[in-house]
């Protein structure tokens, strides 16, 4: 299975943080290749991303189940692409280090399934970490815009 793991340090405080984070739309416009969003219910949400694998770029509709909310500091989701033969699973952890500092981790394990699954895991081995990345930077970037002031090393 591929895995993808962003840490960091932000100058934010932890509450603040995941009045943000807890609302799973707020992740999906942040997701690389963003689309659109569906909610479902109050755990399960379909998100449209666009994937960019060199020449050949796809439309692919992920189903996330939110399995997991502790406040302030975790979130654990589930996601499918069926017919794409993806699946896998994700986490949002949060530690306050100061009155004013949150230390993140968003971590990704997806693999692919059926027939396809060898290609399709090579081509996650290649994406899945700049996606993650990317993901983390564009949610400093929005909270940099609501006046959070962010610092990540």
């Amino acid at each position: 299975m591929p895995v993808a793991s962003e840490r960091g340090s932000i100058h934010c405080n932890i509450e603040t943080m995941w009045e943000f984070i807890k609302n799973m739309k707020n992740w999906a416009t942040c997701m690389p290749g963003y689309v659109s969003f569906e909610q479902v219910d109050e755990n399960v949400s379909v998100w449209a991303l666009k994937g960019d694998m060199g020449i050949v770029k796809r439309t692919v509709d992920f189903t996330v189940t939110v399995t997991e909310r502790n406040r302030p500091e975790h979130i654990a989701f589930t996601l499918e692409a069926k017919s794409e033969g993806v699946k896998g699973e994700g986490s949002y952890k949060a530690v306050a280090t100061g009155p004013k500092t949150t230390d993140v981790e968003f971590k990704l394990d997806m693999t692919g399934t059926g027939f396809a699954a060898k290609v399709i895991n090579v081509v996650l081995t290649k994406t899945l970490r700049r996606d993650c990345e990317e993901l983390k930077e564009n949610l400093i970037q929005v909270l940099e815009k609501e006046g959070q002031s962010m610092d990540v090393r």
